[in-house]
């Protein structure tokens, strides 16, 4: 037999209960708050509970868009601009550019948060951002992953002579060469990049998600028809500018607790019982067998053992919760408990030529523990488990929308005029 039955490393043995370190969120896994919501919640945020605090809901949005202020009132100010201009001097002297910029936040659909506020209210519930130890912020231009959240392209002009077979006539053409700041080993391809420069700065880490991401960007010539477009109908610009937001979470899993209640007395009769049936010389699997039937046992008068498990609502029951970990834990006390009745007794055999190694078997013989006959009848056993702290995944995805003006007309304006749009404020 092995040294253990079981492994035991992980077990944390103790009398009394144990709690969390300290508050902290939960994994969905061990509380799963988001189905007290509804669909349209759950469609819009990430939702997970509290290790302490059983009316407090963690929430990560899983969208965003453009920040604004004033929302609720009647001509909303999106905290966005952009604009036309004509470069004298540089690369692109002559032709016409875009400048842009604002800043994107994880809480702009107002309507959404306010649907979680008031479904929680109405279970008597709060609701809090999530903590969020890392951030990861991925901004996605025309296609292409700006590395750092940054681009600054530099263009050199490229002289070809190129010669016509037919004719023998040669001519001089002028391409331009462009690579960006970050990586001058790959050509950056104007036809199907659209940022000329770029720079945002990233989510915090070790802070909550509700967060604004800012940033600032020029354009490559051959965009600002598309662009005008966007401003003058609302629409969307997932095909120019978008971002991601990767947060990582630590959670905190459910500490599981059971307990066996040991009378040691009747424990030593059924062991010295079943190592007499045994001819006082047992095997691993007949002692494995020996305590998978005693933990079975629902009397420890009876059997010498019987186990029981903290259930939710706070009371100790026979039914062991659904985690394959603690159970694995809570078999490993038989470790001790076998130590405590049976010694064991290797048999090492002699190795022979093209042997590796010796080859050993065990066999148990019944203990004799006049300690716990005498001094200690009855015993209970307390085992605590909780694998620690895990990663937590969750995204938001900000996305630039519902914009109108700019460019000649100056201010950049909040799409009033459609329904979804006003929906996102929170405004009907």
């Amino acid at each position: 037999m092995k040294k253990s039955l079981l492994s035991a490393a992980v077990v944390a043995m103790s009398v009394g209960a144990a709690g969390q370190a300290a508050a902290a969120p939960m994994s969905p896994s061990a509380r799963n708050v988001a189905q007290y919501f509804s669909a349209t919640v759950q469609d819009a945020f990430t939702l997970l509970g509290d290790t302490d605090d059983a009316t407090l809901v963690y929430y990560v949005p899983r969208r965003g868009g453009v920040a604004v202020q004033s929302p609720l009132s009647t001509s909303p100010i999106p905290r966005f601009q952009i604009s036309a201009y004509y470069p004298s001097f540089g690369f692109f002297a002559g032709e016409e550019l875009v400048n842009l910029g604002g800043s994107l936040s994880t809480t702009s659909d107002l309507g959404a948060l306010s649907l979680l506020q008031s479904e929680a209210t109405a279970k008597g519930m709060r609701i809090t951002p999530a903590p969020a130890t890392k951030a990861q912020t991925k901004f996605l231009l025309s296609g292409y992953a700006p590395p750092n959240g940054r681009v600054e392209v530099k263009c050199e002009k490229e002289t070809f002579q190129i010669t016509n077979p037919t004719t023998g006539e040669t001519r001089t053409i002028t391409v331009p060469k462009c690579y960006t700041h970050e990586d001058p080993t790959q050509p950056y391809d104007l036809d199907t990049n659209v940022m000329y420069k770029f720079n945002s700065l990233p989510a915090l880490n070790g802070s909550v998600v509700a967060q604004d991401i800012s940033f600032q960007a020029t354009t490559l010539p051959g965009w600002t028809n598309q662009l005008r477009t966007f401003m003058a109908t609302g629409a969307q610009w997932d095909n120019v500018l978008s971002a991601k937001i990767d947060w990582e979470i630590k959670t905190s899993e459910l500490t599981r607790q059971a307990r066996f209640h040991v009378n040691w007395k009747s424990l030593f009769e059924q062991a010295s019982a079943f190592a007499a049936f045994h001819l006082s010389s047992c095997v691993d699997i007949e002692v494995r067998a020996f305590f998978q039937r005693l933990v079975q046992c629902s009397a420890e008068n009876e059997c010498g053992i019987r186990i029981e498990y903290l259930q939710s609502n706070g009371t100790w029951g026979p039914t062991a919760p659904n985690d394959a970990n603690f159970i694995n834990v809570v078999n490993a006390v038989q470790k001790r408990l076998q130590d405590e009745l049976f010694n064991e007794v290797r048999k090492y055999t002699t190795p022979v030529n093209g042997q590796v190694s010796n080859q050993t078997s065990s066999i148990f013989t019944l203990r004799a523990n006049y300690e716990k006959l005498i001094l200690e009848k009855n015993e209970v056993v307390y085992i605590q488990y909780n694998p620690g702290p895990t990663d937590f995944q969750a995204p938001t995805m900000l996305n630039v929308s519902c914009l109108t003006g700019g460019f000649e007309m100056g201010r950049v304006n909040w799409n009033m005029n459609d329904p979804g749009c006003r929906a996102l404020l929170g405004q009907q």
